[in-house]
């Protein structure tokens, strides 16, 4: 994408936009976590359940800490660069949306360096949504001919251009205990 093409892009997510785009991981759906209904349309397109809550994905802990119940000390795991992408259960703080956390007492963080990311984390000053680009039981998409095929006339943006991190989704550990609740293998 072009210079103005991301401004674009970030500018419509700030406003609503819904957007398929490659992850540090695997292909997912995104927006801006705070506006409700764009999460719910996400939710709608991939046919999931809003108890199950999504992952924040971010380039800083930063931009987490009002969705996060600790401080920035007892998140340095979280923030810590690993040999493969985490997702990280932290208790949730008071303020984070049930549309994100769902039904539970935590909220999934993954911190990324991934180029996309940090892009649009600087420009809306806030993590986004994240969750597989597919709907639920089916496969995930693997690129953007997938994503447009299958979901184009449901989403704003199909972001292309970017790389993922691979084929796999993330390992995903709680903060508390360290326990592995999914492999990323």
């Amino acid at each position: 994408m072009s210079p103005w093409a991301l401004n674009r892009f970030a500018h419509a997510v700030s406003q609503g936009a819904v957007f398929g785009y490659p992850t540090d991981t695997i292909w997912g759906f995104g927006c801006h976590p705070l506006i409700a209904s764009s999460v719910a349309r996400i939710l709608r397109i991939k046919r999931r359940s809003p108890d199950k809550g999504l992952i924040l994905l971010s380039s800083k802990i930063d931009y987490c800490m009002n969705y996060v119940g600790l401080d920035s000390e007892q998140l340095e795991p979280v923030q810590r660069a690993t040999d493969h992408p985490i997702t990280w259960l932290v208790p949730a703080s008071e303020a984070c949306p049930s549309w994100i956390r769902g039904t539970y007492p935590t909220v999934a963080i993954r911190i990324t360096n991934h180029p996309l990311v940090e892009f649009l984390c600087a420009r809306l000053q806030a993590p986004i949504v994240s969750t597989s680009a597919n709907r639920s039981g089916k496969s995930c998409v693997r690129n953007s001919v997938q994503m447009r095929k299958q979901f184009g006339d449901e989403l704003d943006f199909i972001v292309s251009g970017f790389d993922t991190g691979g084929n796999r989704p993330s390992e995903i550990k709680s903060l508390l205990d360290r326990t592995t609740i999914r492999n990323g293998a």
